[in-house]
């Protein structure tokens, strides 16, 4: 049940990111949060297909 939860997570993290716009906080420009969180997403989507992928 983890794995799925990850994979979910990544994956409404990217769609979340390619549709909304983020404004500039704490003076660090939206491109680069749409960048840090959709590096989040795809961690997280990687991190639950290798768990899917390698089970024990």
């Amino acid at each position: 049940m983890k794995k799925i939860t990850l994979i979910m997570i990544g994956l409404i993290l990217i769609i979340f990111v390619m549709i909304c716009p983020f404004p500039t906080i704490l003076a660090v420009p939206g491109a680069v949060w749409r960048m840090i969180i959709g590096l989040l997403g795809c961690f997280l989507l990687a991190l639950g297909i290798y768990k899917a992928v390698h089970k024990k």
